[in-house]
């Protein structure tokens, strides 16, 4: 996978256009970033530290330098770490899947229950 693919397929896992990368990157258009993913072989360290701010990741990462290494959630490692357990376990999945519409007293009173059965109460 080449550098422009990386950071298309970057762009698109986190439902970014090219014009929306464009704006977070300040350009005026879309054409800079199309030319970037089209053109990947000659993206300077400069624009694609630049770009890989803008997607959440390691420059590393878009080079393809660590093909194991995972983009980093708002360069958070702890909470890249919970959300890839939570990808991972089918059960936390479901957890996160129900509470997503809860409202804040329903996720409080959620946290109440658990807590108490994590404590044997």
């Amino acid at each position: 996978m080449t550098v422009g693919e990386r950071i298309a397929a970057r762009r698109k896992e986190l439902n970014m256009t090219q014009e929306e990368l464009a704006k977070k990157m300040g350009y005026k258009s879309k054409s800079s970033i199309n030319k970037i993913e089209k053109e990947s072989s000659n993206v300077p360290l400069t624009k694609l530290e630049k770009v890989a701010k803008a997607l959440d990741c390691d420059p590393q990462y878009l080079m393809g330098w660590d093909e194991e290494e995972k983009p980093l959630v708002n360069n958070d490692p702890e909470l890249t770490e919970l959300l890839e357990s939570v990808r991972d376990n089918p059960d936390l999945r479901m957890l996160f899947s129900v509470t997503k519409d809860a409202t804040p007293e329903d996720i409080k009173k959620t946290i109440q229950i658990i807590q108490m059965f994590r404590d044997g109460s």
